[in-house]
């Protein structure tokens, strides 16, 4: 009901009236028990109405901030101190606390979709002859067997595109390509890297980049607030880059347990850092040659000086 004489059509006390917080210029709201709402620009008027009676809160505290430019500013840097070291440390370390929980059969689901997915578009049946693949299982057989708490198992495939290469899915499956076994001049130096793999099998390394990836992304949607296509640049690129620093914390933790391993059991270190360094030769002679675009095992392993003279 409309009332222009300015009398008076309600009368209760202060504490029974529920006000809005302030928020720059938008509309405040003054609502009352029975349902019935006011609805007013006039925000000056709603402040000195409530500090009038004693009604400040903290959220009167916030509109203070939002509305001094240097409170301002103050209040971005430190947000984006937040987000920094949100996407630094927060997310690798809830994604590592995830994926340990994660139960085996979410991990026998995920390697299984990967390798159906490599085999149709990467990979092809070993071309390896029996008695490698023989060989080679049995040489592994000790190392296989310190795991079996990991269901680690040992698969040989031609790698195609991927070239030179081996790497773990998350349920404990190593893929080894038949170009890395080509490349091995020692069984021991296959031993070094299978220790490499397991390393990340053990951290679950391959769950741990999912999830953080996962999280990122449902991070970037809660900060815009938008799920539509024009925030997936804002999503994949900082997905992106991340994705690489992660790696090679990743690649830093399987890199301990191989050297712990290999010292544990007589494994001369070299092993691992030959093969490298003939991946590294193999990659030099292939890069200038425009029709090879295979991706080899530093694509996915990059390796460093400093990580190839540990083993040194």
């Amino acid at each position: 009901e409309r009332v222009d004489d300015k009398s008076r059509i309600k009368t209760l006390p202060l504490k029974e009236l529920d006000i809005s917080a302030r928020l720059a210029d938008t509309p405040r709201y003054l609502k009352f028990p029975d349902g019935a709402k006011l609805e007013t620009l006039d925000n000056d008027a709603v402040d000195r109405l409530a500090a009038g009676f004693g009604r400040t809160t903290w959220l009167d505290r916030v509109h203070l901030l939002e509305s001094r430019l240097k409170y301002a500013i103050v209040g971005l840097a430190l947000l984006l101190v937040f987000l920094w070291a949100g996407i630094q440390f927060g997310i690798p370390w809830a994604a590592k606390a995830i994926a340990h929980m994660l139960p085996p059969s979410i991990l026998d689901v995920a390697s299984q979709q990967t390798l159906s997915m490599l085999d149709r578009a990467m990979l092809s049946t070993t071309e390896l002859d029996a008695d490698t693949v023989e060989r080679l299982k049995t040489h592994f057989q000790p190392l296989v067997a310190a795991h079996a708490d990991h269901d680690v198992k040992i698969i040989f495939r031609k790698g195609n595109s991927l070239g030179v290469n081996a790497f773990a899915l998350p349920d404990g499956t190593i893929i080894f390509t038949d170009e890395m076994v080509t490349l091995a001049e020692d069984d021991q130096e296959l031993s070094a890297v299978l220790a490499h793999e397991i390393g990340h099998v053990v951290q679950r390394h391959g769950m741990r980049s999912m999830v953080q990836d996962s999280l990122l992304g449902f991070a970037i949607l809660a900060i815009t607030g938008d799920i539509t296509g024009s925030s997936e640049l804002l999503i994949g690129l900082p997905v992106l880059l991340t994705e690489l620093a992660y790696s090679r914390e990743f690649e830093r933790e399987a890199d301990e347990y191989a050297l712990a391993y290999m010292r544990d059991h007589d494994i001369e270190l070299k092993h691992f850092a030959n093969l490298m360094r003939r991946v590294e030769e193999k990659a030099g002679r292939d890069k200038d040659d425009d029709k090879k675009k295979w991706i080899n095992y530093l694509s996915t392993h990059p390796m460093t000086e400093e990580r190839l003279k540990a083993f040194e």
